[in-house]
């Protein structure tokens, strides 16, 4: 954009002095007059005529100076107009990643790697901003209905990075919900949502991802992101056997510009060169963090854009020798802050590990609990933890019971958060592989509002939400079924610094499986949730995930216009 200096000026005119303006009498040919040629005509007593009419003009304009009213002035009227928010674009990563030469067969096919499941399910809950489902009923409403008694229901579609539509079935009821389901997913999805009339719906989608045994034995529950110019990342590991790698994607028509800088318990990583990273329109760019910062167990990445906004993920998936450690797709953080709620820890045996970090230029101190059923468990806590200026600082928390608890984090500044969990499989035979495990990264979530709304895999075997309120509150949950259907709503008693966990089964609608949530607190601003996932391996063991439940994000107003009629 051009500085205001270098803005054209108007140019400086005045009116043309009498002398300027008026004619001789006559023209008088000179001696340089061709021979012959034509003398011009005299134009005698017409000339004070024409030099009048020019000075009409002028002595108008001069009016307008002296007394600031143009003759027959034309008043512009000006028109408002709202500008509303339009539909919702998320963008779900696709199943996991593992570079070509990571399964090539050298000489004995037997030690290759066994790939992981190379398909996703998606599925997503979209609602009208009016359904009463995000008021704590599950009953359908007048205000539902368009002029000509059609029942208002929001449009959502899955499509792939080439436009092509993705096969989904979306279903609905006369809730103002749809509910989409598209199975096996192959590829990367773009989700389009929004309302009867064009509009922002409220919004949640997610892909599943499992891979009951071999190398990337894992399951990954993972939150459809919209693509945007500002993202951070932590619970990535580089350690021997480990694996992690950040993925940047365009879907739109312009170039971008990702700046990226990648944080570890030494302090900031040097990027060798590698720190600016372009992303032409409509391709995916990957940055292998252990090429960058090898052998941490605890990373963070901060990526600023410039230019169109980017679809972020990292990727980290783990080995111990050749036993598998899981796999975690990640999707971006919320912003940092100086207090971070963790819901759905769950931990059975294995202590957990949060990792906190400190993108700012000071250090600061850092505080942590666990919550369980009965409050905070005070030999847990950890207090006065240093966490120095662009580092990132792995804690392990001992003493913390079997069960699904919540860890919150105080500091002085504002700091990033998470906490890795992991849980063990069923023994395998033999002495070469040990006992494999599957890790979970819980991310904060953010304090609901008046409501909020959770995609969940219908397939999924079993689940539990938890609920932790810093105030004793109440709070409203209703399921909703894959055909759109909700059940009745569950009403729930918080009591503060309590978590309480509620199963899928009461969770389900009509003996099927939720394919979604709504959550009304009666107080905003004061109830976290994060939601558990398992899945049996086929072989003993589990796989587990976790997903935070992000409060409802409808458009506002919109914004007012004005212009020129």
């Amino acid at each position: 954009m051009a500085d205001h200096d270098d803005l054209p000026t108007p140019a400086e005119s005045g009116p043309a002095t009498p002398s300027e303006a008026a004619l001789p009498d006559a023209a008088t040919p000179d001696d340089s007059t061709p021979s012959g040629a034509a003398t011009p005509p005299a134009r005698g007593p017409a000339r004070p005529l024409l030099a009048l009419a020019a000075l009409i003009p002028l002595l108008a304009a001069t009016a307008f100076l002296l007394t600031g009213t143009p003759p027959d002035a034309v008043t512009a009227e000006q028109v408002e107009d709202v500008a509303q928010p339009g539909a919702v674009e998320q963008v779900c990563p696709g199943p996991l990643q593992v570079p070509d030469d990571a399964l090539t067969v050298d000489s004995d096919a037997e030690l290759a790697l066994t790939p992981p499941s190379q398909t996703a399910d998606i599925g997503a809950v979209v609602l009208e901003p009016e359904s009463n489902l995000l008021f704590g009923s599950a009953t359908s409403s007048e205000t539902l209905r368009a002029a000509d008694g059609t029942v208002r229901t929001p449009a959502v579609t899955a499509a792939r990075a080439d436009g092509e539509e993705i096969p989904a079935q979306v279903s609905s009821q006369d809730l103002g919900a749809a509910v989409l389901q598209a199975p096996a997913a192959e590829d990367p999805a773009l989700l389009t949502a929004a309302t009867f009339d064009g509009g922002r719906p409220v919004a949640d989608a997610h892909q599943y991802t499992a891979t009951p045994a071999g190398d990337y034995r894992s399951l990954s529950l993972t939150r459809c992101a919209t693509p945007s110019t500002s993202a951070a990342f932590l619970g990535a590991s580089t350690s021997l056997g480990s694996s992690s790698v950040l993925t940047l994607t365009n879907p739109s028509t312009r170039p971008a510009t990702a700046s990226v800088q990648v944080w570890s318990p030494d302090g900031p990583a040097e990027m060798a060169g590698r720190s600016q990273i372009v992303v032409a329109p409509g391709e995916q760019e990957q940055l292998l963090l252990e090429s960058i910062a090898p052998g941490y167990p605890a990373l963070g990445v901060q990526v600023e854009v410039l230019g169109a906004p980017l679809s972020m993920y990292l990727q980290t998936t783990e080995r111990d020798g050749l036993t598998p450690g899981g796999a975690e797709i990640l999707a971006p953080l919320p912003p940092r802050a100086t207090e971070l709620t963790m819901p759905g820890v769950a931990v059975d045996g294995t202590p957990p590990t949060v990792m906190l970090s400190n993108p700012g230029g000071s250090d600061t101190t850092a505080t942590l609990e666990v919550l369980g059923p009965d409050g905070v468990i005070e030999a847990a806590t950890r207090s006065d933890l240093t966490v120095p200026a662009g580092t990132v600082l792995p804690v392990e928390l001992d003493n913390v019971p079997a069960g699904i608890h919540t860890v919150r984090m105080t500091s002085q500044e504002p700091l990033l958060a998470v906490t890795r969990t992991v849980r063990a499989g069923a023994e395998l035979a033999g002495d070469t592989i040990g006992t494999p495990v599957d890790l979970a990264v819980v991310e904060p979530a953010r304090a609901i509002g008046s409501s909020a709304a959770l995609s969940l895999p219908a397939g999924g075997t079993s689940g539990a939400l938890q609920l932790s309120a810093s105030i004793d509150t109440a709070v409203t949950v209703i399921p909703i079924a894959a055909d759109g259907s909700a059940g009745e709503p569950i009403a729930l008693d918080l009591v503060a610094d309590q978590p309480q966990t509620v199963t899928q089964t009461p969770l389900s609608v009509g003996g099927a499986l939720a394919a979604g949530l709504t959550i009304v607190p009666a107080e905003p601003g004061v109830v976290h949730a994060g939601w558990l996932q398992y899945q049996d391996d086929g072989a003993g063991g589990a796989l587990m995930s976790t997903l935070a439940v992000a409060p409802a994000e409808t458009g506002g107003d919109g914004i007012t216009v004005r212009r020129a009629a």
